[in-house]
């Protein structure tokens, strides 16, 4: 990811010297700045998958608003983030953040699968009374 934003940084500082005041790497302001925002938005949207976990544990329909499909395909992406910030990166910190990320996106799926289990139990109790 660092190297990504250092070639973003070069290409915008060869628009001009305006641009490179402002995306300078070696100012370390720009990449401690960085790095904060991402932990801090990441580390929240873990917080932001809660009210998703809830809706899905307590829907009364079976939780047929809710793709297993999409949040899967987000937990595999979040596994592979993991994955690249250890195997590439070294980044610790970024693992974690994303394994979080992952485990709510699995309490997600699994919250649905369940709910909708118990939903189709009690439709079959219900057909048979």
């Amino acid at each position: 990811m660092l190297a990504y934003l250092e070639s973003v940084v070069q290409t915008l500082s060869q628009l001009g010297p305006s641009w490179q005041a402002y995306f300078e790497l070696h100012e370390k302001w720009m990449v401690s700045a960085v790095f904060a925002a991402f932990t801090l938005v990441n580390s929240l949207r873990i917080l932001a998958y809660i009210p998703q976990i809830l809706k899905a544990a307590r829907d009364e329909n079976g939780a047929t608003a809710v793709s297993c499909l999409t949040w899967g395909l987000f937990l595999l992406s979040h596994l592979t983030t993991v994955a690249y910030s250890v195997a590439c990166l070294g980044d610790l910190v970024m693992a974690v953040i994303f394994f979080g990320n992952a485990l709510a996106c699995l309490a997600i799926v699994a919250a649905t699968v369940l709910t909708r289990r118990r939903y189709r139990k009690g439709q079959l109790s219900g057909a048979s009374a």
